[in-house]
C-alpha cells in the first residue's frame, strides 16, 4: 500500500483505531509518519483534521504541527512535512467537497451572491459567466435596497414588515415602528451604548435587558436586531432569486473591519434567520481591496482603503501580490464603530432646527418633524456634495398653537462642513494614528480607495488627500464595491477549487480575565486569520477544583473595562497550592473571525472547549422561532412565493398519484386522498374568483 492509499483511508475512516494502526504498517514509503505524529501531537492534530468545524481549521493544525522541531534528522523531516501537506491536501478537499455535496439538488440551481448589508443600504451582488461582478437590482430598478424596516398593516389588514422605499415612504406617519440605522445596535451590550447615540433615533431602543433591542408598538413586543436586519437579508435573497431566476441559499456577507466578535456572530444569526447560508464573513475594506484589484487585473500592490459608511469607518492597508493576484492579506486595521455618514446627516440637522427655532414661527417640532428634518437632511448631504448651496423646503409644519406655517431655508457646503468639524477632527485623528503604526509606515501604500456612500463628500475627500498625500481614487462606485468584492469571494475563495486567498485580521486583542481584574491578551490586534495561540495559567487560590476562563476582547489594561464575550468554567483541575496547578487556554480563530476556546489542565487531562457565540447569542429554539416568525410577517410577495410552491408540491404529488397503475389505497390513505382533491378544488375555485 502506498502513502496515498493509506491517506484516503484515514479521511474515509474518520477515527483512530486499531485499523488504522495495522494498516499504517503496510505503507510502503515512509510507514513511521503516522506513529511520529501521533507521537508529537497525541490525536489533537489528526481529530482537528478528521473532524474540522470550519475549513480554517485544518489549516491551522498542520500549520501548528509543523511546527515542532524534534528532528534534525533533515531527510526525516522532509519526509514528514510531506506527509503532513498531503493530509492537510486532502482533508481540505474532502471538507470542500462535503460542504457542497449537503446539496440534495443539482449545483446549476443555485447561486452564490455576496452581501454588503450596511447601516444606511444593502446591495447584493453577483459572478457572471464572464467572472464580472454586478450589482443585483431591486423591484424598482435600484441597486440599493435602504437598510430601513417598518411595521405595517398588509391588505389583509395583518401586521407585516415593509423593506426598503416603501418603509422610507411612510416613515413619516409611522415613526415608532420605522427602523433605521440598526446595523449599529447588532450584537451589543447595553453597557456598549451611549445615550447620545441612542438620542439620534425616534424608535425606541430597549436597554432593559442586558442585550440591546427595539421596541415596537404596533406587535407591542421587543424586536431582536438580528430579527430586524434579517428582514432586510429577506428581501435581498427573495429580489436575487427573481433576477437571477435561481435559487440563492449561499452568500458571503461583508462587516466592518472594526466589528467584534459579538457583531460578527449576531450578523450570522441573521442571515441564518433569512434562510441563508454564511459561507464567510470578510471586512468591508478587505472586500474593496479586493474588488479593486480584480476588476482592474492590477499588479502587486499594497491599497490603502478608507471605508465610511452609514454608521462605521473603518481603514486597512491590504497587500495584493502572486502571478494572478493569487493572495491578498491585510496588514493593519483601525476604526470606530460610532462615526459614520449618520453623525453627518445629524450635523445637518442641527442646523435645519436652528434655523427653525431662530425664525418668528413657532413650529412645534414633534417626533413626526423631526423626521421629516432628518429625511430632508439625508438629502441635504447628497446635494452639497455636489452644489455649493441649497433651498430647504418644508411647506406644512405644524405650530405650538395648532396651525400650520410653511418654512424655507438656505444651506451652504460651508455651513454644513463648518458644523462638522469634530466628526472631521475624529475621522483626521484615527487616520494619523494608522498612518504612525511601523508596519504602514514600511509597507508602503501605493493608492488610496475610498469606500462608503459617505465618501464621496468632498470634506471627506479632501481630509484624506491632505492627510496621504495621494488623491484618493473612486472609479468603482463606493456604494457597491464591497458587494462585489463579496462575489468574487464567493467566486474565488469558496468554490471546490480554491484559485485565491483572502487573509484577513482580527481587528482587537483577545485575552482573559486574571487575578486582580488585569486583562491577559492571547491574540493581539491585527494577528491575520485564521489563528491560534496558547498561554499557560495558573490557580490563585489554595486547592482550588475548578476556574472559571473570563473571556475578554478589547484594549484595555484592566480586563472589565474591555467586550465581555463568554465565560466557562474548568472542572477538576490539580488540587494543589495556588500557582501549583498548570491550565493550558488555547484562542482559535477561524476565517471568519469566530473564536473558540479551549482549556485544559496538564496534569488531570481534564478539558473543556467553547466557541465563543457570545452571552448574548440567540439560541437554536430562538433562531427557529424568528424564523417562522420572519416568514410569518414578511412581504406579502415572499408569502405569495411560498404559496406558490407548495401548491406546485400539491398538484405534482396529485399528478402522479393519478398516473399510478392499479392502485391500491388503504382506508386512511383514502381519506387523505379526499382531503387533497378538496384542497385543489378550492384553490381552483378561488382562483376563478
Amino acid at each position: 500500500m502506498d502513502r496515498s492509499e493509506f491517506l484516503d483511508f484515514i479521511i474515509k475512516n474518520k477515527k483512530i483505531d486499531k485499523k488504522v494502526f495495522d494498516l499504517s504498517k503496510k505503507i510502503t514509503d515512509f510507514p513511521a509518519c503516522y506513529s511520529i505524529l501521533i507521537k508529537l501531537d497525541g490525536s489533537d492534530f489528526i481529530n482537528t483534521i478528521l473532524n474540522p468545524s470550519s475549513y480554517g481549521e485544518i489549516a491551522i493544525a498542520g500549520g501548528d504541527i509543523k511546527k515542532h522541531n524534534e528532528f534534525k534528522n533533515k531527510d526525516l523531516r522532509e519526509k514528514l512535512l510531506k506527509f503532513i501537506d498531503d493530509l492537510v491536501e486532502r482533508a481540505q478537499e474532502n471538507f470542500t467537497y462535503q460542504t457542497y455535496a449537503d446539496r440534495n439538488e443539482d449545483d446549476s440551481n443555485y447561486m452564490t451572491i455576496g452581501i454588503d448589508l450596511g447601516t444606511t443600504n444593502t446591495i447584493a451582488s453577483y459572478t457572471d459567466e464572464d467572472g464580472k461582478a454586478n450589482s443585483i437590482p431591486m423591484k424598482n430598478g435600484e441597486r440599493i435596497l435602504p437598510s430601513v424596516v417598518a411595521v405595517v398593516k398588509g391588505k389583509s389588514k395583518k401586521l407585516k414588515f415593509e423593506v426598503g422605499q416603501n418603509a422610507i415612504w411612510q416613515q413619516k406617519n409611522n415613526p415608532l415602528d420605522t427602523f433605521y440605522s440598526v446595523k449599529r445596535f447588532i450584537g451589543r451590550r447595553t453597557s456598549e451604548v451611549s445615550p447620545s447615540l441612542i438620542e439620534k433615533y425616534p424608535y425606541k431602543i430597549e436597554l432593559d435587558q442586558e442585550k440591546v433591542g427595539i421596541s415596537s408598538p404596533k406587535l407591542k413586543r421587543r424586536l431582536e436586531i438580528e430579527e430586524v436586519s434579517a428582514q432586510i437579508l429577506m428581501t435581498i435573497k427573495a429580489n436575487s432569486e427573481q433576477f437571477l431566476g435561481k435559487k440563492v441559499k449561499d452568500c458571503v456577507i461583508t462587516v466592518p473591519a472594526y466589528f467584534d466578535n459579538n457583531q460578527r456572530v449576531a450578523t450570522k444569526n441573521a442571515a441564518e434567520i433569512a434562510g441563508l447560508n454564511v459561507l464567510r464573513l470578510i471586512s468591508e475594506p478587505t472586500a474593496a481591496a479586493f474588488a479593486y484589484d480584480i476588476s482592474k487585473k492590477g499588479s502587486n500592490s499594497n491599497t490603502l482603503v478608507l471605508d465610511l459608511g452609514g454608521g462605521t469607518f473603518d481603514i486597512s492597508l491590504v497587500r495584493s501580490e502572486g502571478t494572478d493576484l493569487d493572495s491578498f492579506s491585510v496588514i493593519h486595521t483601525l476604526g470606530e464603530r460610532e462615526l459614520g455618514g449618520d453623525d453627518y446627516t445629524s450635523s445637518i440637522e442641527k442646523l435645519i432646527i436652528e434655523k427653525m427655532k431662530g425664525s418668528e414661527s413657532t413650529i412645534n417640532l414633534d417626533k413626526n418633524v423631526l423626521n421629516l428634518i432628518r429625511e430632508e437632511a439625508n438629502k441635504a448631504k447628497h446635494l452639497l456634495s455636489f452644489q455649493e448651496e441649497i433651498e430647504l423646503n418644508f411647506p406644512h409644519l405644524p405650530t405650538s398653537s395648532n396651525g400650520i406655517v410653511s418654512f424655507s431655508c438656505s444651506l451652504t457646503r460651508k455651513e454644513f462642513e463648518t458644523s462638522c468639524t469634530k466628526i472631521n477632527d475624529q475621522l483626521a485623528s484615527i487616520i494619523k494614528k494608522f498612518l504612525a503604526v511601523d508596519k504602514v509606515k514600511k509597507n508602503k501604500f501605493t493608492k488610496v480607495v475610498l469606500v462608503g456612500g459617505a465618501s464621496r463628500m468632498p470634506v471627506f475627500t479632501n481630509l484624506v488627500k491632505n492627510l496621504t498625500k495621494l488623491k484618493p481614487q473612486i472609479d468603482i462606485n463606493p456604494d457597491e464595491v464591497v458587494s462585489h468584492g463579496a462575489a468574487y469571494c464567493g467566486k474565488y475563495c469558496v468554490s471546490a477549487v480554491v484559485e485565491k486567498t483572502i487573509i484577513d485580521v482580527t481587528p482587537l486583542t483577545l485575552g482573559v480575565h486574571t487575578l486582580g481584574d488585569i486583562y491577559s491578551p492571547l491574540i493581539s490586534s491585527n494577528t491575520a486569520l485564521p489563528t491560534r495561540k496558547s498561554k499557560d495559567f495558573t490557580t490563585a487560590k489554595d486547592y482550588q477544583t475548578n476556574v472559571d476562563i473570563r473571556v475578554y476582547q478589547g484594549e484595555r489594561k484592566i480586563a472589565s473595562d474591555n467586550i465581555f464575550l463568554d465565560n466557562f468554567k474548568l472542572f477538576d483541575i490539580q488540587r494543589g497550592k495556588a500557582g501549583i496547578p498548570s491550565i493550558n487556554v488555547t484562542f482559535q480563530i477561524d476565517m471568519d473571525g469566530i473564536l473558540t476556546v479551549t482549556a485544559i489542565d496538564k496534569s488531570t487531562k481534564a478539558k473543556q472547549s467553547i466557541e465563543i457565540t457570545n452571552s448574548l447569542n440567540l439560541g437554536y429554539e430562538e433562531i427557529e422561532k424568528l424564523k417562522k416568525e420572519a416568514i410569518e410577517m414578511a412581504d406579502e410577495d415572499i408569502q405569495k412565493k411560498v404559496y406558490s410552491e407548495r401548491v406546485n408540491e400539491l398538484f405534482n404529488w396529485k399528478q402522479q398519484f393519478d398516473d399510478l397503475e392499479n392502485k391500491k389505497i388503504s382506508t386512511k390513505d383514502k381519506l387523505i386522498i379526499d382531503k387533497v382533491e378538496t384542497c385543489i378544488d378550492k384553490i381552483h375555485k378561488s382562483d376563478l374568483d
